[in-house]
């Protein structure tokens, strides 16, 4: 932090050259300026021992839709009415500074860490008037969650009769969990009972001396080379900054500075040496808001990332932070549900689900009615039928998803084409 009458005197240096050369100094002052202000607002979010953050569409579902038309690609009425209508929100709490939290080291050498006991967790999906849609939380070893499936499912346009088709068939405690009543479960008998015989935790990937230290480095000059600030006064109240980064070049960059990890991680070895050819090879603007020096929200503009799209039909993408948040805290009034209860009953919702929305199981695009077992309950790889070596090597060729997680969703009752169709997703 440069104190106020060094300030001073940078800047009363930096106009004089202006005078005498000609040149715009001042401008590079005002943004180390920005630029500090920005890194500050960032470390205080630290310092707290709760923040929450909330993403969401600035945009109304009119304004969904023309942004799909001016892309080439349709958003339905009943997609932009579900994506405006939406929030995720992300809280975080412990008993120290979160800065501090720190996950514990395994108990044997190469054991995967712990997660900080004193740190707790919610994510939750929530109408834009605050009502919760889907929530989880972790406090300590326990984990807790719920949903409003009918509200969730008329964002969508889905019919109440048909979702309680899904559910009809599941234990009370998990019904009443569709419902928006808690259910609670221990952590550590999901982990016992999840994955498939004979496999643990990956190993942690050891670096070699000094790559660490090496990607610091290089992640804090791509902030202080490629990176530009611009402080663009006050806006609503709340002090405005405009980060702005060329996109190609922050995308290899990036990618050069993980490059010496791939020796180590093997699933970092399928990373590209340059940036795919959808990275815009342009400047992209994210801007910052801060309220008393402290971080209030951000807002990124997804049309910046289509070129058909343009100005003309933006799409903001926002964030608001608050730190100081209540902590997260477990319900009182949660049902306690069996970690193999709620595998089993997941994997059954989760099959059924998405083949009602994709379609399986009921008549086919060509007019078939899915008698040749394609529907996925008689057929090989079928829901509930265990894959074969050879489905996992294929569902993990891609590198969206490793074996561990192909038999798990295998095991919780996804079908061969489901998890081919979440793998394509996730590519």
């Amino acid at each position: 932090m440069i104190r106020r009458s060094a300030r001073t005197t940078l800047v009363a240096a930096a106009c004089s050259a202006v005078l005498a050369t000609g040149l715009a100094a001042c401008g590079t002052v005002q943004q180390l300026s920005a630029a500090d202000k920005v890194s500050t607002a960032f470390d205080k979010l630290g310092r707290g021992k709760s923040l929450s953050a909330k993403v969401s569409f600035d945009a109304t579902a009119e304004q969904i839709e023309a942004f799909g038309a001016a892309a080439g690609e349709k958003i339905d009425k009943e997609s932009a009415t579900a994506l405006a209508a939406v929030s995720l929100s992300v809280a975080l709490s412990a008993d120290k500074p979160l800065k501090d939290v720190q996950p514990s080291k395994g108990a044997a050498d190469g054991e995967a860490p712990k997660p900080d006991a004193s740190l707790s967790s919610s994510f939750a999906l929530t109408g834009k008037d605050g009502a919760s849609l889907v929530e989880l939380r972790q406090v300590g070893e326990r984990a807790f969650a719920r949903a409003d499936l009918a509200a969730f499912g008329s964002l969508f346009g889905e019919d109440p009769a048909e979702l309680d088709a899904f559910t009809k068939d599941l234990p009370a405690a998990l019904q009443g969990a569709l419902k928006g009543k808690w259910v609670g479960f221990d952590t550590e008998d999901l982990k016992e009972t999840g994955g498939p015989a004979g496999t643990g935790p990956s190993a942690v990937p050891t670096l070699a001396p000094g790559v660490e230290d090496g990607l610091v480095t290089s992640l804090k000059d791509i902030l202080t080379h490629d990176l530009s600030f611009e402080d663009k006064g006050k806006q609503d109240g709340k002090e405005r900054i405009t980060v702005t980064a060329p996109a190609r070049k922050v995308a290899d960059d990036l990618l050069k500075a993980f490059e010496p990890l791939t020796k180590d991680i093997p699933n970092l070895g399928k990373l590209p040496k340059t940036a795919p050819s959808g990275v815009p090879d342009r400047n992209l603007a994210l801007d910052v808001f801060l309220d008393g020096g402290a971080l209030s929200a951000m807002t990124f503009d997804l049309a910046q990332l289509d070129a058909k799209a343009g100005t003309a039909t933006p799409l903001p993408l926002r964030i608001t932070f608050a730190k100081d948040a209540p902590a997260v805290q477990a319900p009182a009034d949660a049902a306690t549900i069996s970690a193999e209860e709620l595998g089993s009953a997941f994997g059954e919702f989760a099959a059924g689900f998405t083949q009602g929305l994709m379609g399986a199981g009921a008549e086919g695009s060509d007019g078939s009615d899915g008698s040749d077992g394609s529907d996925g309950s008689d057929g090989p790889g079928g829901a509930g039928a265990p894959l074969t070596d050879a489905q996992v090597k294929e569902l993990t060729a891609g590198g969206a998803l490793n074996e561990e997680q192909v038999r798990l969703y295998n095991k919780l009752g996804m079908s061969y084409q489901d998890i081919k169709d979440l793998a394509a997703m996730g590519s």
